[in-house]
């Protein structure tokens, strides 16, 4: 079996946000989404918007061997970028893919967000939305969103998120930036600093994967060592896990080098997992961490 680990992150739509909920009433963009994040904040406790609000900007991708190991991972669309693009290059790789998919709260956030955005572009994703297990609730044969299995499907609210559980295994987790900060970066300009974090969010996404695998008894303990000690190379610092030593990280640069997913059309045959998610173009990989202090996931669609 193949696994492609997947993240992304968005920024609010101002314009629709205004036609949806301001239509008629005079405010411009800037000033509607000022009214409608101060509401949130009231209403909610914070300024999350609906999901139809959300716009793709990073959309990052690892590639996972059947043997377990991180071989490459890449920001998608990065040599022609657009927004449309990006989701269209996300939508057309994925049809071409039939192992799993590996997320972190996916199933609640980021899927439905691409699902809603391949609906406003006009595209067809005939294979996602078939019966190929994907969209089933509670089946993780096709998408493993590990946000679900931890929590047993929302049996109880795992304060801290993420990156409670990435410090828990001994990663770095969270540091300086989370998805509560991307749209103030996307304002700024920071658009390479929002690709660098999503793509640091696939690593250490894959690092709790591996070890997921191991606690549900998919790979032993000798397999996980060797998984982890193959893909310690695409971090930034050592992984200072409980099983043994740490594992030596490299630059982030020297990772940069390894990475590349399938472009588009018929994806080939690898291995027993069959289509890969990797491929031949040229690759944008990155190790690097990010992130912030922890929040609380509640059972809304939130990204942390």
């Amino acid at each position: 079996m193949r696994y492609a680990v997947f993240d992304i992150e968005t920024r609010v739509d101002k314009p629709l946000l205004n036609r949806i909920f301001f239509a008629g009433q005079g405010l411009d963009d800037e000033e509607a989404y000022a009214r409608f994040r101060a509401d949130l904040i009231k209403r909610q406790g914070d300024d999350f918007p609906p999901l139809v609000l959300h716009v793709p900007i990073s959309i990052a991708l690892g590639d996972v061997s059947p043997n377990h190991a991180l071989r490459r991972v890449e920001s998608l669309a990065l040599d022609n970028y657009a927004e449309p693009e990006l989701v269209r290059e996300f939508w057309r790789r994925l049809e071409n893919f039939n192992g799993c998919l590996v997320s972190f709260n996916g199933r609640q956030f980021d899927l439905p967000v691409l699902e809603l955005q391949a609906l406003r572009r006009g595209l067809s994703c005939p294979a996602h939305f078939s019966d190929s297990g994907r969209r089933r609730r509670y089946a993780d044969t096709r998408h493993l969103d590990l946000l679900d299995f931890v929590t047993n499907y929302g049996v109880f609210r795992l304060r801290g998120g993420m990156n409670a559980l990435l410090k828990l295994i001994g990663m770095p987790g969270k540091e300086t930036m989370d998805g509560s900060r991307v749209q103030q970066a996307y304002e700024a300009g920071r658009l390479e600093e929002i690709h660098r974090y999503c793509r640091s969010d696939v690593v250490q996404t894959y690092f709790l994967f591996l070890r997921v695998q191991l606690l549900r008894g998919e790979i032993n303990e000798e397999q996980y060592r060797a998984a982890a000690q193959e893909s310690s190379s695409f971090l930034q610092a050592p992984y200072e896990g409980e099983l043994g030593a740490p594992f030596s990280g490299a630059p982030a640069a020297q990772a940069a080098e390894t990475a590349s997913i399938e472009q588009s059309g018929a994806a080939p045959a690898n291995g027993p997992g069959g289509a890969s998610v990797a491929g031949t173009s040229a690759g944008h990989t990155s190790a690097e961490k990010s992130s912030a202090a922890p929040v609380e996931t509640p059972s809304a669609a939130r990204k942390n």
